[in-house]
């Protein structure tokens, strides 16, 4: 395990009968300094002790005397002394660091393998969700691509055009968007739908606001696609289409549905008038 950057001293470890032993040697100072590399050592290793390079390769004197940059015969010395003073041991031809748990905190090294496990699930489990988002994201751009495709054949579903719509519109904010989201649960979105020239007239409007940055938000839009129904029914698609277009045509900020009424009255009443000529002329 990475990231052990400690082992543990204790104060009064030179007041310790080994170490005394240890410096009443000729080369008593340099067997110290040898001593305290090979507890480094074994802390890098992390390894209860053991000072293997890895779970099958163990440091020989030749290798400890490279990197300690000690002449090896000073190294086998140590290592023998230390060894007679069962400061260290040698299992299955390893060196092992006698009584490991006097220099290193055990409780504390399984508390941040505990955490290091904890990170790296989080990790791996954030990687696939990722992985998910991006599997799920090529699957909605397949989605979107065969939709477009199939509708060179078919009317375009309610659905469908606001997508469509939304890639010819680069604003952050667009009316087209705001459509998308309402029509998720908008209750007469079936009769949108089957009403291939209303969606047109609707979709144009909305264009028409985005130029004029003006957007509805949910509620607005929603009570203006009840207008375009009601008006529709009312007076006929091909009236609603006609007051549109003029309200775009006279740069108004808002539909004149008003006309809608006043044309119908002015049509009904010129069909009135033509019934009673015929009638007379009939006489």
């Amino acid at each position: 395990m990475a990231d052990v950057k400690w082992i543990k001293i204790t104060t009064d470890i030179f007041d310790d009968e080994k170490m005394y032993a240890i410096e009443t040697q000729q080369d008593g100072q340099l067997m110290e300094l040898i001593w305290f590399k090979l507890l480094c050592l074994a802390g890098k290793c992390n390894n209860h002790g053991f000072l293997m390079i890895n779970n099958k390769i163990a440091y020989t004197d030749e290798m400890l005397s490279k990197i300690f940059r000690i002449e090896i015969g000073s190294v086998q010395r140590a290592l023998a002394l230390f060894e007679q003073l069962e400061m260290i041991e040698v299992v299955e031809n390893a060196y092992m660091i006698a009584n490991w748990d006097k220099h290193q905190n055990e409780q504390g090294l399984e508390d941040l393998r505990a955490k290091q496990r904890e990170r790296t699930r989080r990790c791996r489990e954030k990687q696939k969700q990722l992985q998910l988002e991006q599997k799920e994201d090529c699957n909605v751009t397949s989605n979107v691509t065969d939709t477009l495709q199939s509708n060179v054949t078919s009317s375009i579903s309610i659905s469908n055009i606001s997508n469509s719509i939304s890639n010819k519109s680069n604003n952050k904010k667009s009316n087209i968007k705001i459509l998308d989201i309402v029509l998720q649960d908008y209750d007469k979105a079936l009769f949108l739908e089957n009403n291939q020239t209303l969606q047109d007239c609707i979709v144009e409007w909305l264009k028409y606001k985005d130029e004029k940055k003006n957007y509805y938000n949910e509620t607005g839009l929603k009570q203006l696609l009840n207008k375009f129904i009601k008006s529709s029914q009312s007076f006929g698609v091909d009236s609603v289409v006609t007051v549109v277009n003029d309200s775009m045509a006279s740069n108004y900020q808002g539909i004149v549905w008003d006309r809608i009424k006043k044309t119908n009255i002015n049509a009904a009443q010129c069909s009135t008038g033509n019934a009673f000529l015929d009638k007379w002329a009939s006489v």
